[in-house]
């Protein structure tokens, strides 16, 4: 097995000209948890599961095309970005031909359990359904092991 370090690059994304810092509003997850759960509860999982994999389809297309054209270096270069802007704690490496982040604070639950809010009881279910619709669109696939209490997941990525 090859293990790589990943080296830290600038944060580019969710900047606009007007506003060069990174526009990041953390009650977004608790309105997500909110959302996730009325649709669990008024229609059943498996239509929060449509939803979810349409909106990786279209909200996340430019992510999409990115992994097909730069393979796991897109979900790298991404991850880092999101996690650092939201002040997550993680590490991530390459095991051979696997992207592997491992998540120790994450930011979401963290800010929610920090404010209060509900959190979905299948909240973290979210990660790995996105996950799965942004790979498989590019020919790709991962996994997610989550501990949604503690905050806490492995995901893992690798071309099909």
């Amino acid at each position: 097995m090859v293990v790589a370090p990943i080296e830290p690059y600038g944060a580019t994304i969710h900047k606009t000209k007007d506003d060069p810092v990174p526009n990041v509003h953390k009650d977004f997850h608790g309105a997500l948890s909110y959302g996730l759960q009325f649709v669990q509860d008024a229609y059943g999982q498996e239509s929060a599961r449509e939803f979810l994999s349409g909106l990786a389809a279209t909200v996340y297309k430019p992510l999409c095309d990115d992994l097909r054209d730069r393979g796991l270096n897109a979900l790298r270069d991404h991850w880092k970005t999101i996690f650092d802007l939201e002040g997550g704690e993680y590490e991530m490496h390459f095991e051979d031909d696997m992207l592997v982040l491992t998540v120790t604070r994450c930011p979401a639950i963290t800010h929610m359990q920090e404010h209060g809010y509900a959190i979905a009881e299948h909240f973290c279910a979210h990660t790995r359904i996105v996950n799965e619709a942004v790979c498989a669109i590019a020919g790709y696939a991962s996994s997610v092991d989550y501990d949604q209490k503690a905050g806490t997941c492995v995901q893992r990525f690798w071309k099909e």
